[in-house]
């Protein structure tokens, strides 16, 4: 077995609402020193010719070392419930399913699913137990929503569902950089195969900082987290007020 460290959910210019190249995905996180980075592109706007050439793309951009592997975010009809799914030779499954019937769909390709950033807009609210099966993980910490520390009760959820733990950039602009990473126990050389059977089989520990993520979720640690997450918030509240403040003004 080798470990490799692992970047999980990231987004380029092939979704809407980013702009990395791929190749400056691999730069970036190759300084970083990932091993491989799961890209997690939004299922809107694709069609099956799309993922053929996104995949193409993505084989062009790991020529370098790193390896970026392929991945769809995909929501159900109401944006609420987002589901990245990863899998070898697995076609484009449509945009904006729902989120039980793409789990079949993602188990039906051999494909692995989780489920992402949980308390945005209360997506798990909607969250139902059938769906445990069909999941390879939960997000308990994603950058862009969930800030500088990781949601609390996240952890206790997943534990409950009997799921491991995911933590992720939900990567789209330069803010989202950040620590984490999942670390994977891998046979062979990195792979799209070799990661997809990592994260099935549950080989894969979540980190921050080069420590267990798990550490930020209690005790002193999750307490100093999530107080500087709380500070960070405000802070960035009160700076968009002022800003916004400052472009209301006439000239």
């Amino acid at each position: 077995m080798t470990t490799i460290r692992v970047a999980a959910h990231v987004h380029s210019e092939w979704s809407d609402d980013a702009s990395w190249t791929l190749p400056d995905i691999a730069r970036a996180f190759t300084r970083r020193r990932y091993d491989a980075v799961l890209m997690c592109e939004h299922d809107r706007g694709f069609s099956a010719e799309k993922w053929d050439d996104y995949r193409q793309a993505c084989a062009a951009a790991s020529a370098g070392g790193i390896r970026l592997i392929q991945g769809i975010e995909y929501q159900d009809g109401d944006n609420l419930v987002h589901t990245p799914v990863w899998g070898v030779d697995v076609p484009f499954l449509g945009e904006s399913r729902p989120t039980l019937e793409l789990l079949h769909a993602a188990r039906d390709h051999d494909a692995v699913a989780v489920f992402a950033h949980p308390w945005r807009r209360n997506a798990i609210e909607r969250y139902s137990p059938e769906w445990a099966p069909l999941l390879s993980a939960i997000e308990i910490w994603n950058r862009k929503y969930d800030g500088i520390a990781p949601r609390r009760g996240a952890l206790e959820f997943a534990r409950h569902e009997d799921l491991p733990p995911f933590v992720t950039l939900d990567f789209h602009t330069r803010r989202q950089f950040f620590p984490l990473a999942m670390t994977m126990d891998i046979d062979g050389p990195i792979s799209e195969p070799a990661l997809v059977d990592a994260i099935r089989a549950g080989r894969c520990t979540p980190q921050a900082f080069g420590l267990s993520a798990l550490r930020f979720t209690y005790g002193l640690e999750g307490l100093a987290a999530r107080a500087l997450e709380e500070v960070r918030h405000e802070l960035a509240r009160r700076l968009r007020a002022i800003q916004s403040r400052r472009s209301s003004r006439p000239e």
